[in-house]
């Protein structure tokens, strides 16, 4: 793999935000290190808001990234490690100078308990923090990755390798991922969690009929902006933000998996007004409801 003109992904551009691909000839993984080569080339691309359908990990030994994802200010250093899931909202803010890698792998790559830890976590933004021990190990591994993926396609148990090498890394991030996470749930009371537990279940109980984050306040008594605070503070995102996620999340499936009109799934999903609708679906996924049922058709 020739990494020194560009990542091995291809753009799928729709709409206004551009969907990156993992290339067919990088095997499920890509792994790169930075300071990129030639990186002026296509910094452009890198700061418009873009979509990757892989996970993607930031680890840097120097330097700071700043970054957005679904509208989250982030900052990368070289004491935290960042995986987002696919069909997040990137967008780099600034890249001082630095060094480190950025991992991009397929999520059927990876095992699937493992997987599902990592979906079904309260947060959407997985950033771990990294003691030095940690940092030293990460380096080791994505160097050792990196000089696997170099080897002749050809090498006896190549694939089996990289495979493993893999595994490895992403087995001891989850192992991080929810030792700080249960670091992270002692650090609430118990009334914060089962707050956030019991909105997000009113929330797939009447996400439909129910889009106004006051309606769900009044049902667990407490102010908006207490719930709206609690909320964000367990899982990262605003009361608003898991409402609109969810209502897209919904609006994709009926869209791909049925035939009903675009009047009649914007009604299915509680809005008279279907043009409403239309702009509402265009603004969260990036295109239109048309658009999106054609592609992914």
């Amino acid at each position: 793999m020739d990494f020194g003109d560009r990542p091995p992904m291809k753009v799928i551009t729709k709409g206004p935000i551009q969907v990156y691909q993992m290339d067919e000839a990088s095997e499920g993984i890509a792994l790169f290190p930075l300071p990129l080569p030639k990186l002026q080339q296509y910094q452009h691309e890198l700061i418009r808001p873009h979509r990757h359908d892989h996970y993607t990990g930031f680890f840097l030994e120097e330097g700071t990234i700043t970054t957005r994802i679904d509208c989250q200010p982030v900052i990368i250093n070289k004491t935290s490690f960042l995986l987002s899931y696919p069909g997040q909202i990137h967008q780099v803010g600034s890249a001082h100078p630095c060094k480190g890698w950025i991992l991009g792998f397929d999520a059927k790559l990876i095992d699937e308990s493992v997987r599902h830890l990592f979906e079904q976590s309260l947060s959407r933004l997985l950033l771990l923090r990294l003691d030095e021990g940690e940092q030293a190990w990460f380096k080791t591994m994505l160097g050792l990755l990196y000089v696997a993926l170099h080897e002749n396609k050809t090498a006896i148990f190549r694939q089996k390798l990289i495979q493993t090498l893999l595994n490895g890394f992403i087995y001891r991030v989850a192992a991080i991922f929810q030792r700080q996470l249960d670091d992270r749930i002692r650090d609430y009371s118990t009334r914060h969690l089962e707050m956030t537990r019991k909105f997000r279940q009113l929330l797939t109980q009447q996400v439909f009929t129910c889009k106004q984050p006051s309606l769900y306040a009044q049902q667990l008594n407490v102010s908006t902006s207490h719930l709206n605070d609690t909320v964000k503070s367990v899982t990262g995102f605003s009361v608003t933000y898991h409402i609109q996620q969810s209502v897209l999340a919904e609006a994709q499936r009926l869209l791909v998996y049925t035939d009903l009109s675009i009047q009649e799934i914007a009604i299915r999903l509680g809005y008279e007004d279907a043009k409403y609708f239309i702009r509402l679906f265009g603004k969260g996924a990036g295109l239109s409801p048309t658009k999106f049922r054609k592609n992914t058709r």
